[in-house]
């Protein structure tokens, strides 16, 4: 049975890797392959934030002018245009659109409805498009923003909430919206319309105990979400004076692996008492079922592996063509590349010697598997399938290998055992480094 959770949450797959611009062809993305287009996703990334939340692991950039903002806004219209006349874009569905960053709602409203415009001119978006809007519930909560972004189409809006405990927030994170800012977010998009009202939570906070987390599921309760995305906090991204703090007991330590465990269950106990059900790992939803962002960034679902992401924006991640790739993260770098015509990519990932393995990587996410994408299950050797089952955390059924509740709290090591051989040396290489940089944006939890 595994002992010692493995400290990273993977959201892509392949893995990215320390390479160059000199390593990137970005034909090996672009150039057409198949006349069946696979279901896609839209990534659009705005890294500007009003503030630096201390455990933020993203490529963010501090800005508060308008002059930056709009760019920015124009390097991406820039940017969407190059991307969506290339051979295997142009004219491909867009099955859904999701906006992240940092905090895209802080850009004005006017500039907000450019890009849509731009999108919705270059890109073809299919008629029941998902499409969603990540903000920080000052700016998300602005009603002109919230009207506009009805009239688009959105129907899906999501904040950060991270927790309501006062100390973690403003003395531990620095995280400036109050909780009156999440109050009005919350009510004036329901005012708005929004039927699919999204927050992320953190768990695994310093000294968090079940007392404390059940208190943040409590309230989450009172705030009446739709759905809630509950992670646990990496402290990668801190920086190393507040690691010093912690160090000299001026700041709760990391919650152990075992309260880790009693955390994460109490989590599922309670998301499942409000009426929002695991739909995947770490995913609760009123719906019943992932949404299209996350089920798309993951593959399809269900084993499948062939969704794909466009990416636009700096340090934006995409999957085309059997490959992840990565947007310049160099903000500066990022538009010099795009107002000069060149398309900004950083990095691309290595193929699979079996593009299914990705399906069955991503079996941890969706917390299933079906049978009729056998091929996926068979990609991770077989000792490693035998032990999942040895220790109760897949149970199989007539048409699907399901996780147990055992499963889900292995589900980060699940991942790394599932990856092919060369990924996994990666994986170990890219930690290694990681642990040795203190205040490491990955782009990623």
């Amino acid at each position: 049975m595994y002992e010692t959770l493995h400290p990273i949450t993977y959201y892509f797959y392949p893995l990215l890797e320390e390479r160059g611009l000199d390593a990137c062809d970005p034909t090996i993305l672009f150039s057409r392959s198949d006349v069946v287009w696979p279901e896609t996703l839209l990534y659009v990334h705005v890294p500007y934030c009003h503030d630096l939340c201390r455990f933020c692991p993203f490529h963010v950039r501090v800005a508060p002018e308008r002059e930056t903002y709009v760019r920015y806004a124009e390097a991406l219209i820039q940017e969407a245009r190059l991307v969506a006349k290339q051979p295997n874009i142009a004219g491909r569905p867009i099955r859904a659109v999701y906006f992240g960053g940092g905090s895209p709602s802080i850009l004005p409203v006017d500039v907000i409805a450019g890009v849509f415009d731009a999108l919705e001119q270059e890109f073809t978006l299919t008629v029941n498009v998902e499409i969603s809007f990540e903000g920080e519930p000052r700016t998300l909560s602005n009603p002109a923003l919230l009207e506009l972004l009805a009239r688009r189409g959105v129907s899906r809006v999501s904040y950060g909430l991270q927790t309501f405990d006062p100390v973690q927030r403003h003395d531990r994170f620095n995280i400036r919206a109050t909780l009156q800012d999440v109050e009005n977010c919350t009510n004036n998009a329901r005012k708005v319309g929004f039927k699919d009202i999204n927050a992320d939570m953190l768990y695994d906070l310093p000294g968090q105990d079940i007392p404390a987390l059940r208190e943040d599921i409590r309230r989450v309760g009172e705030l009446g979400l739709d759905s809630v995305d509950y992670y646990n906090l990496h402290y990668f991204a801190f920086p190393s004076t507040f690691k010093a703090k912690m160090d000299r007991g001026e700041v709760p330590a990391k919650p152990d692996q075992d309260m880790h465990f009693l955390l994460a269950r109490e989590i599922r106990r309670g998301m499942e008492e409000l009426g929002l059900h695991n739909v995947a790992d770490q995913i609760f939803s009123r719906h019943g079922a992932v949404c299209e962002y996350f089920r798309l960034l993951w593959g399809g679902g269900d084993g499948d592996h062939q969704a794909e992401t466009i990416a636009l924006g700096a340090s934006a991640r995409g999957y085309l063509a059997g490959r992840c790739y990565m947007n310049d993260s160099n903000t500066a770098s990022y538009l010099s590349a795009v107002e000069a015509g060149r398309l900004p990519i950083q990095k691309i990932s290595r193929g699979l010697l079996r593009p299914e393995n990705r399906g069955a990587v991503f079996m941890a996410k969706f917390l299933r598997l079906s049978k009729h994408r056998r091929v996926a299950y068979e990609s991770v050797a077989p000792d490693v399938r035998r032990q999942w089952s040895e220790w109760g955390l897949v149970k199989e059924t007539d048409d699907a290998w399901i996780l147990t509740e055992r499963g889900k709290d292995w589900t980060t090591n699940m991942m790394y055992d599932a990856f092919e051989e060369s990924q996994r040396m990666g994986a170990d290489t890219s930690l290694v480094r990681l642990v040795g940089r203190p205040g490491s944006r990955t782009g990623t939890f």
